[in-house]
């Protein structure tokens, strides 16, 4: 009944999963905010989704482009942007393919044509869709092609009543100030853009494009932006991920505490429980990691082949992804000096309540906490491995916190 190929879990995957757990906070404000109010004609920021690295950043603005999708409207390709790479090209590739789709009507559809004249023009287009071989220089002006692109673009999905939403992951990878500047400025600029209409009673008034926005990336992206000199936070709402709680984990396991989960087997329809004991193991081991949410479920399922996931099924699929759970774990450590590793140590061995930049300078025998305030500043802003909130001293990540401690995974 159960194997790898009906699997519902998908860890490491931006792909959305069919097991899906919290973000409800999240989702509404797409659903409930940004969507209508855009549609409105009403102005309302672009969001920018950050979190660690494997908190489901991805995962959540994909969801929400599947959703958009779905509704009919206009979602360019995700655009992930490499390190060194020229975003505004990435930018306008998927721009590319949403005029290159939208041949509904003829008008739309001569429009389309000429704007993919002009980003034919402006960007180097990838393996697949033809390569020019002759160098392209660096256009100072690419960025007003850039805007002027969205705003038709954006003005076409009006038309049609529809939503244009971009998503680009990865801003961090944008570190020249420049670039990200005129990235995030085209970006503004473009939700700010506006055309006038004819209300019911006769007047005219100024309308934004229905445009949404979801950047995402690391913890230090709106560092960055702020030193880039772009007016970020006035133009970006910022969606911080944590990790997730106790009940978003068991409501994402409620199908397997219920009416099971539905699998297709060799004699027909059939579905997959879980004991009690064993969801109880997963929320607990995943510690509420996102990813390691998804690796616990999968391993579990795989672990047997019945109708009913045992808790030894799923203490036995945790044992046998231990190691890629420490090599999950272990990366946010790589690169660290001495002081800092000896810092985290010290920091994980206190009590939650306990964890203050002074108590962690007497477990390292400093006189105060300004001996370890570059450390600190360190971990927190260019680690994005703490948090300094209150005078406390928290971890971004529960796992990294358990891993320390020795009693965990």
């Amino acid at each position: 009944m159960r194997s790898p190929a009906n699997n519902p879990f998908v860890p490491g995957s931006d792909r959305v999963p069919e097991i899906w757990a919290g973000r409800a906070l999240e989702l509404a404000d797409w659903r409930d905010v940004l969507t209508p109010r855009r549609l409105a004609g009403v102005y309302e920021r672009g969001r920018i989704v950050v979190g660690e690295f494997g908190i489901g950043k991805s995962v959540l603005v994909n969801r929400i482009a599947t959703e958009a999708s779905e509704a009919g409207h206009w979602v360019a390709g995700h655009v992930r942007v490499p390190v060194g790479a020229d975003a505004l090209a990435l930018v306008a590739e998927s721009i590319r393919e949403v005029a290159a789709g939208r041949d509904l009507d003829a008008r739309i559809g001569r429009r389309a044509g000429g704007l993919l004249q002009r980003i034919e023009e402006l960007t180097l287009p990838a393996i697949g869709g033809g390569v020019k071989l002759r160098p392209r220089p660096a256009d100072p002006n690419a960025y007003r092609t850039v805007l002027r692109l969205l705003i038709e673009v954006a003005t076409l999905a009006q038309a049609a009543g529809r939503l244009l939403v971009l998503r680009i992951d990865e801003v961090q990878n944008v570190a020249a100030p420049g670039p990200l500047s005129q990235l995030l400025t085209v970006l503004g600029d473009a939700l700010e853009a506006t055309t006038t209409a004819v209300d019911i009673a006769g007047l005219q008034r100024d309308r934004v494009l229905p445009l949404a926005v979801y950047l995402s990336g690391l913890p230090d992206v709106g560092r960055k932006a702020g030193a880039a000199g772009a007016t970020f936070s006035r133009r970006f709402r910022a969606l911080e991920l944590e990790p997730l709680d106790e009940q978003e984990l068991r409501t994402g396991l409620a199908p397997f505490a219920s009416e099971g989960w539905p699998v297709l087997a060799a004699d027909g329809p059939d579905r997959v429980v879980m004991e009690p004991a064993g969801i109880d193991l997963v929320v607990d081991r995943c510690v509420g990691d996102p990813f390691l949410f998804q690796l616990a479920g999968e391993a579990a399922w795989n672990a047997g082949t019945g109708a009913v996931i045992t808790v030894g099924e799923v203490e036995r699929g945790w044992r046998s992804a231990r190691r890629e759970v420490l090599r999950y774990v272990e990366a946010r450590l790589e690169g660290l000096t001495e002081p800092q590793l000896a810092y985290l140590n010290a920091a994980a061995a206190l009590d939650d309540g306990d964890r203050t930049a002074a108590s962690i300078a007497r477990a390292l025998d400093r006189a105060s906490s300004t001996e370890i305030a570059s450390t600190t500043r360190s971990l927190d802003v260019h680690h994005a491995l703490i948090r300094r909130s209150a005078g406390r001293i928290t971890f971004r990540s529960r796992a990294l916190q358990a891993h320390l401690r020795g009693d965990w995974p």
